[in-house]
């Protein structure tokens, strides 16, 4: 009921919800005690959420599950505790629920609490019936509850934030209020977004605005985060951008991208430009997925996720390989954005992309989305913004006629 009225209040307020309902009513498996009940609850539930991750991550400001993946750890450690799960099998099932992945598209989790007794009440007002089922039972219930608490521990470092309500003496109505408070709030954090910086003092300065990773690596490089906005007037503050040229094994083509109007304003370099690549800033979420704070391996995260957002793609630049950066001091604005540059090798006729209409022309004669070959760019150069130019002659050793060895980024 609370979710129901959680997703009426937030339609009226013009957000776009959605509510993945909880799958125990439906579940086929008659026994609960059975290990196989929860795996089909939270194998079901995890396949509705990796749909709309998929198909849909920037169609929703907001998604609730009902029973999601932090109820299942809670009942498989009540199962575990009781005998009906060994230790290995936990383990495994585990593993696979605290992945990363999931994880870090978790914002917050509320645990609803409550005494047995007053469970047991709410459990019977509306039936004709006062006989107990397997699960509503008062030691079964006084157990869980403890396993709950118990769980709150051992996972509460794993999630964003975690919060407990004890609904036993609360109003409907007041606990309504609490958790949409709660929601609004990280609803507000979430448009103000925090990116990545490195304090630019840190940062040697490099004679080419071409040049690899390990030529700036060291131990003093520290990626801090702040509120967009600020960082991005803040001239001691340097933004680092991992970005990813997709081209063939021969390196004659390469995928092209075209932003849309409302994503750039009329300042910025990228505005009405052909890219030769995708990315973006690197966010405090992508901390959590990479689990280190090491630049270089938050911003491979970082650039999972700009792919998987622009194009649906999967990719994961290689632990071992170091990005070629492009560093423009020349103006002020270039001066302030670190491009960490990685390549991929595929296959075009079997590569599959999906661009993200929010972010990117898709419609008309626009080429954006397309594969072009590298000499049509060259033709056309005075159409790509600053970072595709120098990709263009570094990466694939193009000479473009009438430029300029200065190249605004």
């Amino acid at each position: 009921m609370m979710i129901n009225s959680l997703d009426l209040f937030f339609r009226r307020n013009k957000f776009r919800t959605r509510v993945l309902n909880e799958r125990a009513s439906v579940c086929p498996v008659r026994n609960k005690y059975d290990p196989y009940f929860n795996l089909w609850t939270v194998t079901s539930a995890i396949a509705e959420l990796s749909e709309v991750l998929s198909n849909h991550s920037k169609d929703y400001d907001v998604v609730i599950m009902d029973r999601g993946i932090f109820d299942a750890l809670c009942w498989f450690s009540w199962l575990l505790k009781k005998n009906h799960l060994d230790e290995n099998n936990f383990k495994s099932i585990e593993c696979f629920l605290t992945m990363s992945r999931w994880r870090s598209v978790v914002d917050l989790v509320y645990i609803f609490t409550a005494e047995p007794k007053v469970s047991l009440e709410r459990e019977f007002a509306n039936l004709l019936t006062r006989k107990t089922g397997s699960i509503m039972q008062p030691d079964v219930l006084d157990s869980y509850k403890r396993t709950i608490e118990e769980s709150k521990k051992r996972y509460s470092s794993m999630f964003k934030e975690i919060e407990c309500i004890n609904t036993s003496k609360p109003s409907l109505n007041e606990v309504n209020y609490q958790v949409t408070n709660s929601i609004l709030s990280i609803l507000l954090e979430n448009t103000s977004e925090r990116i990545g910086y490195l304090d630019r003092a840190s940062v040697a300065q490099q004679r080419e605005k071409y040049f690899s990773y390990s030529d700036i690596e060291s131990s003093d490089l520290g990626l801090k985060f702040d509120v967009r906005q600020q960082v991005e007037k803040d001239n001691t503050k340097l933004q680092p951008i991992p970005i990813l040229v997709i081209t063939n094994k021969q390196r004659t083509k390469v995928l092209v991208v075209k932003k849309n109007k409302k994503q750039t304003s009329n300042q910025s370099p990228e505005s009405q430009r052909i890219l030769l690549y995708l990315g973006g800033h690197i966010r405090q979420e992508d901390l959590i997925e990479s689990g280190d704070k090491d630049l270089l391996s938050v911003s491979r995260y970082a650039l999972h996720r700009e792919v998987k957002e622009e194009i649906g793609i999967d990719y994961y630049p290689e632990a071992e390989g170091n990005p070629i950066c492009i560093w423009d001091t020349s103006n002020d604005r270039s001066e302030k954005h670190l491009a960490m540059c990685h390549l991929k090798e595929v296959d075009f006729e079997t590569l599959k992309i999906k661009l993200d209409k929010n972010e990117f022309i898709t419609s008309g004669s626009t080429k954006s989305g397309k594969v072009l070959e590298i000499q049509e760019l060259v033709k056309d150069h005075q159409k790509l913004e600053g970072w595709s130019k120098l990709i263009l002659t570094r990466v694939f050793n193009c000479v473009l006629p009438g430029e300029q060895d200065e190249i605004n980024i």
